[in-house]
């Protein structure tokens, strides 16, 4: 049987990654670095997906799984050894202390199967991160490893479309929505064919680079509009009318600019972007959208890189500026990077923090007008 070792057992490691390849079939190996993440797998033997399909919702129990902690024991080594394909649902700042805790792994791999090859699915929203990952995994290999590594590890980067819920990374009950495939850059060296909702395709960065944009930007602009009216998940901000209506100005605004920048289809643009709606509503949670605002205001990303395509292109850009306002904004006790995006606005005011924050320099319109609807809060 075919195995494959998910690296970060939360939200999206069970309830997608985990899901899918059990239904498939496959011998599902967890690693984590929170011991409570895999004591809480080991004491209940269990975990529970409800999985909202087009047109059914499956209640799937998960059980032919091993769970590990990234202990100095390297308990998991043994089925490191015998793995087929690795995952890693992890956040971009996690991939470099994920490189080094596995490079023994790997060292121990190309001594004992060196003739086989490995692919390794990387899920993250951020895009160009596969060289910088790449490094992070070899840097603490020895030189024959490193040699190995590059002809025989597919280090592969993906675009999810998938919305993950969960009370907590440590919960056994998951919602998940299956109605998109997860889009990974080829080519691989292995074979998952029989894995659903895994679809190997071409110009991944491109790709990744709109659907950043078109998707999650007015995401992103639901959860923190809706955080400032003091609602709970993103149904109800898509159901208050201020909110919704915003959000769907966000997504005019920044498709405009798509559509200047990129050279695609309106036909490919929608195949990408569309998700079919599932089976009953996923209580997707404000929460875990607007999760660390610092990384989604940040250069490049979904509100900022939005934001400048508009002004490259000479499209209006009102509406991301207000979102990315209600970014700065957004003050959830719970997520450490957005209490310490407060403190940096309490201390040097909100006009360096937005300009500290996006990466534009003095006087940028974008910047400006943020900082103004910022003060209309």
């Amino acid at each position: 049987m075919k195995k494959v070792l998910i690296v970060g057992a939360g939200r999206l490691g069970k309830g997608f990654v985990g899901e899918t390849f059990d239904q498939a079939g496959w011998d599902l190996v967890f690693l984590d670095k929170d011991p409570e993440v895999a004591r809480e797998l080991e004491k209940k033997g269990c975990y529970h997906v409800k999985v909202h399909r087009v047109e059914e919702i499956q209640n799937r129990i998960v059980k032919n799984f091993k769970a590990y902690t990234c202990d100095s024991q390297y308990s998991v080594m043994e089925d490191f050894l015998d793995t087929d394909v690795i995952v890693l649902p992890l956040y971009p700042e996690d991939f470099k202390e994920a490189g080094e805790y596995l490079s023994k792994c790997f060292e121990e791999f190309y001594e004992v199967h060196p003739e086989r090859k490995l692919t390794m699915i990387c899920i993250t929203n951020k895009n160009y991160l596969i060289p910088g990952i790449t490094k992070d995994f070899k840097e603490h290999l020895s030189e024959n490893a490193k040699r190995w590594f590059d002809e025989n590890v597919a280090v592969r980067d993906s675009i999810i479309r998938r919305s993950t819920d969960a009370d907590s990374n440590v919960s056994t009950e998951i919602d998940t929505v299956a109605v998109n495939s997860l889009l990974i850059q080829g080519p691989v060296y292995n074979d998952f064919q029989d894995v659903e909702w895994m679809e190997v395709i071409d110009k991944i960065e491109m790709l990744k680079d709109i659907k950043v944009f078109v998707v999650n930007g007015p995401h992103a602009s639901l959860a923190f509009l809706g955080y400032q009216k003091g609602l709970k998940t993103i149904p109800e901000a898509e159901a208050d009318p201020e909110v919704g209506a915003l959000a769907g100005e966000v997504a005019a605004e920044l498709v405009e600019a798509v559509m200047k920048e990129y050279p695609i289809t309106e036909k490919e643009l929608h195949n990408l972007t569309y998700f079919a709606p599932a089976k009953g509503v996923l209580p997707d949670s404000i929460y875990r959208v607007a999760y660390d605002p610092i990384r989604k205001l940040s250069r490049g990303d979904r509100l900022t890189g939005s934001a400048e395509l508009c002004l490259k292109h000479g499209v209006k850009y009102t509406a991301i500026t207000k979102a990315m306002a209600a970014g700065f904004a957004y003050s959830e006790p719970r997520d450490k990077n957005a209490q310490i995006l407060q403190k940096e606005i309490e201390e040097i005011g909100i006009e360096e923090a937005v300009y500290k924050y996006t990466g534009m320099e003095k006087g940028n319109p974008i910047a400006e007008k943020v900082i103004e609807e910022y003060r209309k809060l």
